[in-house]
């Protein structure tokens, strides 16, 4: 069994500048977690700070819901497997982009 540490997700850029978006994350591990909403805008950083277990893969999605829309509205950006395998190599990055919006999710295996 491994733990997957959640840093931080930072916002690049999102298009529409006038309205943030809700971000949410959910997490597949041991068992199923989600985190958020967080409202996040251009260079807007969240700090998740959270521990995971999880056994051989976890699987990260990333939302983001943009406030235009009914709130149950939510946009699947993109999913990431984290390995087992990953641990002890330190801090990784993962790339979260659409035509809409640009986040990097930072995370370790420990």
């Amino acid at each position: 069994m491994r733990t997957l540490r959640l840093l931080n997700l930072h916002c690049n850029k999102i298009i529409d500048t006038s309205k943030p978006d809700e971000t949410f994350l959910t997490v597949e591990g041991i068992r199923f977690q989600g985190f958020g909403p967080e409202s996040m805008n251009n260079e807007n950083e969240w700090n998740i700070n959270a521990d995971i277990l999880f056994n051989e893969q976890a699987i990260i999605r990333l939302y983001d819901e943009n406030l235009e829309h009914k709130p149950n509205f939510k946009d699947h950006l993109k999913s990431h497997i984290v390995e087992e395998s990953y641990v002890r190599e330190g801090l990784k990055t993962v790339n979260f982009s659409s035509n809409s919006a640009d986040y990097i999710l930072s995370y370790e295996i420990v």
